[in-house]
Formats: C-alpha cells, structure tokens, sequence
C-alpha cells in the first residue's frame, strides 16, 4: 500500500486543463492542453491558480466514506484554511452538483464559495488501490477571455465566468503572496492526511517556491 501523498504547487505558464470527457480540443499554438483524469470543465491553470492534489490509499478512512463525502472533508480542509488566510463568509457549496464547460462556473460536492462565487473547486478520481483529491483555488483572477478563445467560446463567456467565479485577493482587497499561501496549504493538508513531510512536492515545471 503506498502512503499518502501530496503535490501542490502555482504554475509557471499557463495552461489549459480539460475534463476527462471534454473533446474537441488536442492542441494550441500557443498554451498547452492536458487532459485530467477526473470530470469536470475546463481550467486555465498559471500563476494566478494555487493547486494541489492529495493521494490517498483505498484503506485510508476517508475513501470509506465514498467519493460525496470524501469531496466535502477535501473541501472543508480547504474553507478552514481560507478562513485562517483570512476570508470571511466562505462556505461549502451543499447544493446540487452543476456541469458546466468551464470548472469555475459549475458547482460540486466540497467546492468553496463566497458570495455564491466559486473560490476552490475540488476533483477526484477513484483508482483500485488509491484515491486522488485535487484541488484549484484562485489567488486572483485569470485571463477569462484566453480561456474562451482557445476553447472557441463566445467572447460573452468572459463575463459570465468573471460573475461566477471569485479570487483570494478580490475577497481580500489586496495583493496575495503566493508562497505564502502555498505553505500554508501544504501545512494544512500534510496533517490532516498525516503526509510525511518527504510526500509533500511540488511537481516538475511549477513555480519554486
């Protein structure tokens, strides 16, 4: 059984990360496009995205609980710590799951919001021997409209995704230090999943930190 694991960092470049069941889309000249293993719209992934993704084995009591109730301990992980950053009013989305071609627009299971306003949205996908969590929270807001041009969207979605979505420091009124941030989840996840401090990476290609 492999131990738990978690990876987190802030990218570098900017990216396009689709939904296992996106199609249409193999390449751009000028981001790079990925595919996830789990469901959900599409990302625009930089520097503007704090992510991480926590492995955990089957055995694990929180992959027990199934996958609803494991979206939500992964999310309140993440509205604890925003809170201790400082936001005020965030919540867990308790609703009923919305699918929508960008991730920030639709809502799941543990996702955190302020306002209405999606902050963090959380992924999973279920292996045999291991379960994997993954995380996005915005630490200010991305280029809306790249994301729609490369997915040939109407220039209007931009609107809509800035209406839909929120950031760190839009709920803050100032400037977010993402190192910061980024250790300060690292710390928060590492021990509520008993990660040993060796399993905690960044993955290659993403911002030292």
């Amino acid at each position: 059984m492999k131990p738990a694991r978690l990876w987190a960092c802030v990218g570098l470049v900017p990216a396009v990360v689709l939904g296992r069941s996106q199609r249409g889309l193999s390449t751009h000249p000028v981001l790079r496009v990925q595919r996830r293993a789990s469901g959900g719209g599409a990302v625009l992934t930089g520097p503007w995205m704090l992510e991480a993704m926590l492995r955990l084995p089957r055995p694990h009591p929180v992959a027990a609980k199934g996958p609803a109730e494991a979206a939500r301990w992964f999310g309140q992980l993440h509205l604890d710590w925003l809170r201790e950053q400082g936001i005020e009013g965030a919540v867990l989305h308790e609703g009923r799951t919305t699918s929508h071609w960008s991730c920030f627009a639709g809502l799941g299971p543990g996702e955190v919001l302020v306002q209405g306003r999606k902050l963090a949205g959380i992924a999973q996908t279920w292996r045999r021997q291991n379960i994997y969590l993954s995380s996005g929270t915005l630490l200010f807001a991305p280029p809306w409209e790249q994301l729609c041009e490369v997915l040939g969207r109407p220039a209007d979605d931009a609107a809509e995704l800035r209406a839909q979505a929120t950031s760190a420091q839009e709920c803050l009124g100032r400037e977010v230090l993402a190192s910061d941030w980024l250790r300060t989840l690292r710390e928060k996840l590492g021990s509520a999943a008993d990660v040993a401090p060796a399993a905690i990476t960044s993955p290659p290609g993403s911002a030292p930190r």
